[in-house]
């Protein structure tokens, strides 16, 4: 027996001895200080890390941004833009009230822990949510060790795994004559009420460069005051989330005036996308030009709006309380087309024997309509008694109470309800069957585009009540119903 153990001892002496051996990290000697020196894997720990990281995620300071990138972001940003909307959906603002939970924010009215803590729910991560002691401070004894486990939804494409920083970040802002500066202010928290500029028109949340990361679990955010510079070392474009959800990838260059009229939700400002927003898309010429066409109308309808206060018609484009032309019209000089504008007899009905000579200079972007005949189309608002557009004097932006994003702007209706361009005619709103104002519609939706601009599809079934509480502005139905982004076929 004694042999036995000895035998055994031995054996496991030199097993032990095998796996030390094997476990240490090799060494090289450095034949001019002859000093042992690490090899290069133990001086760079996240080397196979970064080796897994696809090329194409990792971006230079201001070199382009590859698509397949912008597109892991976007997935990215979609996550957490549908877990922030979800968590309006259920609390009504887009972060906990101080009334509701005075506990949560800390002695100058900030939240002791990220926004980004409090979406866990809503990202399937209600176990590391549960973890929290939302009332005290992200680096309290007890929250700072769960900033390990900072979520995927949180990770750029090329941040290395065991990173606890994120690049998703909000600009902070303040209140201003109770108007927030940005989606997050500082103190009481931003509901869809509060975007009157638009959910499509205000940046949510940003990816910044990676200098600019932070611990995921920290409050705060970016400085409005100089916001360009807040994007570090970041690619030439910006990849952002917008508050209706989708996202963009804008230039870094353009100037900080822009960059705060994009932030800002309740400024008044419209900022006309193509001069600024990078195309990553995978659509086809052809259908972007369909989008392209769609956005000048709305972009339009805004410009229109910051010239004479309120959508078209407005006063000076009224005869008798009545207008000769349609809104369509209105809008030409705001669509490059003030030479054609100028044609016009505006004293005179759309179809006098002067104005009639100029429907066949219909611009290209009323006609959705390939086999269309010359001069019609079927951009049309609704209209009549409970619409934005009821008659007489067009809608001012204060008037649509229920929200813009809630409310629809104008459609594009069946070939069958197609009108003279310049008529001033468009469809007849009966809040028991609206769907049937549009006409023989082929496929199983319809476009239309909401009041802040974003580009929808409506399905022909959506529920005749859904469909009239999004025509009607002021009837305090807030509809909660997802209409995906349009795609053009």
């Amino acid at each position: 027996m004694p042999a036995f153990r000895s035998t055994v001892f031995a054996l496991g002496a030199i097993l032990v001895i095998s796996i030390t051996s094997g476990c240490q990290k090799s060494q090289t000697t450095d034949p001019q200080t002859d000093q042992v020196s690490a090899t290069a894997e133990e001086k760079s720990p996240a080397a196979s890390e970064e080796k897994s990281i696809d090329p194409k995620m990792v971006i230079k300071p201001g070199e382009p941004m590859t698509a397949e990138r912008y597109q892991a972001v976007k997935a990215r940003l979609k996550e957490i833009g549908l877990a922030l909307h979800n968590f309006h959906e259920k609390k009504r603002f887009f972060l906990p009230t101080p009334e509701e939970h005075p506990e949560y924010y800390d002695e100058n009215g900030r939240l002791k822990v990220s926004w980004r803590v409090h979406i866990l729910p809503f990202l399937d991560q209600m176990e590391l949510y549960e973890q929290f002691k939302l009332d005290e401070a992200w680096d309290s004894p007890h929250n700072a060790p769960l900033a390990k486990k900072m979520p995927d939804a949180f990770r750029s494409p090329d941040s290395p795994a065991g990173s606890d920083k994120t690049r998703f970040r909000v600009f902070e802002g303040q209140w201003k004559d109770k108007s927030p500066t940005t989606i997050f202010p500082a103190g009481n928290p931003v509901s869809m009420r509060n975007i009157t500029d638009g959910t499509s028109n205000t940046v949510m949340v940003v990816e910044v460069g990676p200098d600019k990361a932070v611990e995921w679990t920290k409050p705060g955010g970016l400085n409005l005051d100089q916001p360009k510079e807040e994007f570090g070392t970041a690619a030439r474009g910006i990849p952002v989330l917008m508050g209706d959800g989708s996202t963009r990838c804008f230039k870094r260059d353009i100037d900080n005036a822009t960059w705060t009229a994009l932030i800002g939700p309740d400024d008044r400002t419209v900022i006309n996308w193509r001069d600024i927003e990078i195309n990553h898309s995978t659509l086809s010429p052809k259908q972007s030009q369909i989008l392209n066409h769609l956005k000048q109308i709305a972009v339009a309808l805004f410009n229109y709006h910051d010239t004479f206060q309120r959508f078209p018609p407005a006063d000076k484009h009224l005869v008798d309380g009545k207008s000769n032309l349609s809104w369509r019209v209105h809008l030409l000089p705001f669509l490059d087309q003030k030479k054609l504008y100028d044609q016009f007899h505006l004293d005179e009905p759309w179809d006098s024997i002067h104005n009639k000579t100029l429907l066949d200079q219909m611009p290209d972007l009323y006609q959705f309509n390939p086999q269309g005949k010359p001069g019609v189309t079927q951009v049309m608002t609704f209209s009549g008694k409970n619409t934005p557009f009821p008659g007489g004097l067009g809608p001012r932006l204060r008037d649509i109470t229920d929200g813009t994003s809630n409310t629809i702007f104008f459609v594009i209706a069946a070939p069958d309800k197609a009108v003279p361009w310049s008529k001033p005619e468009d469809l007849a709103f009966d809040s028991a069957n609206p769907v049937k104002a549009l006409g023989n519609l082929s496929t199983p939706a319809f476009v239309v585009v909401m009041m802040d601009g974003s580009i929808r599809s409506a399905p022909v079934n959506l529920p005749a009540k859904t469909l009239s509480n999004l025509i009607q502005p002021d009837d305090g139905n807030i509809i909660n119903v997802d209409l995906p982004t349009y795609k053009p076929r």
